[in-house]
């Protein structure tokens, strides 16, 4: 692996390149349905307004008990604070979820610095490539739905992956830490359901075919994913939604789009993001380590099809459950999903096919024990986290300043809206603001009647103000 000095100058690149998406946090406010759930939670008590939810637009039973409880039910002040307390939070919580998996797959085959270094690249790496990182981390709303199952699956898959190091054998206190996993997990969102119903099927079906038989634990949290499945498929809130969408339930369209956007999704993580480069570091690196051990043996047992599939499996059943209730993408939210499971998956075939395949044709790799490959490792991570695509935005947005830009001038506008509403205005023109272009933020429309200007208006406690928007300003 890395030499000490390597080493520690990796971890401070990666640190610093966390650190700026850290930083960013700090000025980022809520937007869109944020003001809009917020004031439901305010003004409904929680169990009606989430009998509501389910019966008149979505199964999230779990996810809407957050959004309902919001940051900004506490009010603009506190709230800003807590919100973005809780982007940064949630970024190092995912920090320390990937960590907590490496653990589990790989015990002491790995240091503890390794584990770190390894677990900072995915979450940089994610930032990196996620096609909405708004909607991924830095919008509560779906931070909430999407990227907190997301960690909180990590250790459900974690937990399954200790199952087979220890034979298949499980306490009831691995059962009882996977129940309300999976019940959480599910009750966030759509996707995440069919994920865990999926996963959950694929430990069943291999042990009753190698046991001829079904094994209780894992036939009972199958059921238990089919359960939390059921209630999240079957909410009468789901068709109401879903009667604002005129192409749902299209079979071809659903297919063909699936297919394009696999395709689409999979080529831009895969050619234009430098997923590739640091995948063949691993592979370089591993070729470096042991033979022995439980992941090294699930390296040579693990069918090289089936494994080089999973990634962008993962990708089109992501697109199949946005497609079908709806018939378009809509927003990036399901494909931030998608990435966050590509990007470990193709590693892990990456390292069947090296073993199972390119050392057997004797295919070469750098030496990662050399000084050429462990600094051209350090300018890899240098280019990827501070120069190189988003991350070059992330850079550009907080040394120009158009990140203080943007939270001073949403700062101003509240401070407007506040004014009108205590003189009893009727109508409000905000300034236009810069936003930063590391973050797709839907801004407010230049109507007053529009959904995101009436939330805003309701929240602030006048749901009749008109607010309206200067000219916006001219793209830099």
């Amino acid at each position: 692996m890395l030499d000490r000095p390597t080493r520690i100058f990796v971890f401070i690149l990666l640190l610093l390149g966390l650190a700026r998406h850290l930083w960013l946090a700090w000025y980022v406010h809520p937007f869109a349905d944020d003001f809009s759930y917020a004031v439901a939670g305010m003004r409904t008590e929680l169990w009606a307004r989430l009998v509501q939810e389910f019966t008149s637009w979505n199964g999230r039973y779990f996810s809407n008990i957050l959004l309902l409880r919001g940051p900004l039910v506490l009010g603009m002040s506190d709230g800003s604070i807590l919100y973005r307390s809780t982007a940064i939070a949630l970024i190092t919580f995912t920090c320390l979820a990937a960590y907590r998996f490496l653990v589990q797959t790989f015990g002491e085959a790995l240091s503890t610095g390794t584990r770190w270094m390894i677990a900072l690249i995915f979450v940089l790496l994610f930032l990196h490539c996620m096609p909405d990182a708004s909607e991924g981390f830095y919008w509560y709303t779906g931070a909430m739905t999407y990227q907190l199952p997301n960690v909180l699956s990590l250790f459900l898959f974690g937990n399954w992956i200790v199952f087979h190091r220890r034979g298949g054998t499980p306490g009831i206190g691995w059962i009882l830490a996977q129940v309300p996993l999976i019940v959480v997990i599910a009750g966030c969102s759509e996707l995440h359901m069919a994920l865990l119903v999926l996963v959950h099927s694929a430990p069943l079906i291999h042990r009753s075919i190698r046991s001829k038989r079904f094994d209780p634990s894992v036939t009972g949290l199958f059921l238990v994913a089919l359960a939390c499945g059921a209630v999240v498929f079957a909410a009468p809130g789901n068709a109401t939604r879903g009667a604002l969408f005129p192409h749902q339930h299209e079979f071809l369209r659903t297919l063909g789009y699936s297919v394009a956007q696999t395709v689409r999704f999979s080529g831009t993580w895969l050619v234009l993001s430098p997923l590739v480069l640091f995948s063949f570091a691993v592979v370089a690196f591993h070729r470096t380590m042991g033979s022995e051990g439980a992941f090294s043996d699930l390296l040579k047992r693990a069918n090289k099809w089936l494994v080089l599939a999973l990634p962008f499996a993962v990708v089109f059943v992501s697109m199949v459950v946005t497609y079908w209730p709806t018939g378009l993408l809509g927003q990036y939210r399901t494909a931030n999903v998608a990435c966050f499971y590509f990007i470990p998956t193709w590693c892990f075939a990456a390292l069947v096919w090296d073993v199972q395949v390119f050392r057997t044709w004797g295919w070469l790799l750098p030496d990662p024990r050399t000084r050429a490959f462990q600094w051209s490792f350090v300018l890899l991570c240098a280019v990827s986290f501070f120069f190189f695509g988003r991350d070059g935005l992330v850079t550009s947005d907080l040394l120009s300043g158009r990140a203080q830009r943007y939270d001073r001038g949403i700062q101003e506008g509240y401070g407007m809206i506040t004014e009108a509403v205590r003189n009893g205005a009727d109508h409000v023109e905000l300034r236009p603001v810069e936003i930063p272009l590391s973050l797709h933020i839907l801004p407010l429309d230049t109507s007053p009647d529009h959904w995101l200007n009436r939330s805003l208006a309701d929240y602030f406690g006048n749901a009749a103000l008109d607010i309206t928007v200067g000219q916006p300003l001219p793209k830099e």
